[in-house]
């Protein structure tokens, strides 16, 4: 059987995705424990990444790993050509409203969304805004001596503040929202990795982008677009997917566990310390 693969995303942008979410996950995975000293995982991870120098180096240098990508993502999209269909539009209010009514069965029609919905628009951007405080705030306590000869002393102690609650914020994100929105709801999602996206996936969760790359497809061409054909072996794929999605659920249900808990314990400790 063939369906057509659309390519969604060039190899310069996966590279850049890849770069940006592998120095936040080790950014975050070296960063908790020493928000969190005294939990029994504090020690482990710290032990698992050689020790706390290691994982200072880890933390430093993937922070200014992730600062340089973001970067060049900025200058790259000026320079390359702006896309203004990322940007938020009056659009994005209807397709919030249809959205509303698909869930709670009002209506029986998806969203009509085009190249990126208004979930996506709110993760592109809240990643930028993220990157932008938790660069600044790191980069001042990576040498807050240094940093207090340029900066009032309130402004590096605050830096610390912001740098834990973005922290926080920033991983509810990613590890709920986003691997909800884009793998565990569309297990197995490899868009990432091979830049593709099937036909059928593209015409129900991007209609107008499909329909638009359809329009615009010359008779006969594969550009953006080839045919890929699939041999369905259904009861070995049924079984190997179905473990993989268990395995990733339990995996996710995890860390959703360990996000609330985190969230509470930094919101129980600021209100002890900023409110009572």
């Amino acid at each position: 059987m063939a369906q057509l693969i659309f390519k969604r995303f060039t190899l310069n942008q996966r590279i850049q995705h890849i770069l940006f979410f592998t120095s936040f996950i080790l950014l975050a995975y070296t960063g908790f424990p020493l928000k969190f000293p005294e939990s029994w995982w504090s020690g482990w991870m710290i032990a698992s990444v050689g020790g706390f120098d290691n994982r200072t180096f880890i933390h430093h240098y993937s922070g200014l790993v992730m600062i340089g990508v973001s970067v060049y993502h900025v200058v790259f999209h000026i320079l390359e050509k702006p896309r203004y269909d990322v940007l938020f539009n009056l659009n994005d209010i209807g397709d919030f409203t249809q959205q509303i009514k698909y869930f709670l069965r009002i209506s029986d029609e998806h969203p009509r969304y085009g190249r990126y919905t208004f979930k996506q628009k709110i993760e592109y951007f809240g990643a930028g805004f993220g990157a932008v405080v938790m660069g600044f705030s790191g980069l001042l306590m990576w040498q807050p001596f240094e940093a207090m000869k340029y900066f009032p002393i309130g402004l590096v102690q605050i830096a610390g503040l912001f740098h834990t609650w973005e922290a926080v914020l920033a991983s509810i994100a990613v590890f709920i929202g986003h691997f909800y929105d884009e793998h565990f709801d569309k297990f197995l999602n490899m868009s990432w990795w091979t830049g593709n996206i099937p036909e059928e996936e593209l015409k129900h969760e991007h209609p107008l982008e499909y329909e638009e790359a359809m329009k615009n497809r010359p008779v006969g061409s594969m550009e953006d677009v080839h045919k890929e054909h699939v041999e369905h072996k259904q009861t070995n794929n049924l079984l190997i997917v179905g473990f993989a999605r268990l395995v990733f659920t339990m995996v996710f249900l995890a860390i959703c566990v360990w996000m609330v808990w985190m969230s509470y314990s930094i919101l129980a400790e600021a209100v002890m310390t900023y409110v009572l």
